[in-house]
């Protein structure tokens, strides 16, 4: 099944159900703690559908969750392929060091 949700800043998109995801991260529907976690949230169907994460310089970097996602379904040479972006070059989408 599918459902309109809206996504963080607004973005409203067909996805799948909570359901689908219960018990582990999600872009949609159960974010992790990453370190984009509180940037807009794009749905890039032009891309072949990947989801991605707006950081203040305007920039979309491909959301960690939905890489994790892809990580079960891909393998590794093609998920590297749908982490390649055009960086802003601040660091926005790797955590801190602690």
């Amino acid at each position: 099944m599918i459902e309109l949700v809206k996504l963080f800043g607004g973005e409203e998109i067909l996805a799948h159900t909570a359901d689908k995801c219960a018990g582990r991260p999600c872009a949609v529907h159960n974010p992790s703690n990453h370190c984009m976690v509180t940037f807009r949230q794009h749905w890039r169907s032009d891309w072949g559908g990947i989801m991605e994460r707006i950081c203040p310089h305007g920039v979309g970097h491909p959301d960690p969750d939905h890489l994790g996602y892809l990580a079960t379904v891909m393998d590794a040479e093609s998920l590297w392929a749908e982490g390649v972006h055009g960086c802003c070059g601040f660091g926005c989408c790797r955590d801190k060091e602690p």
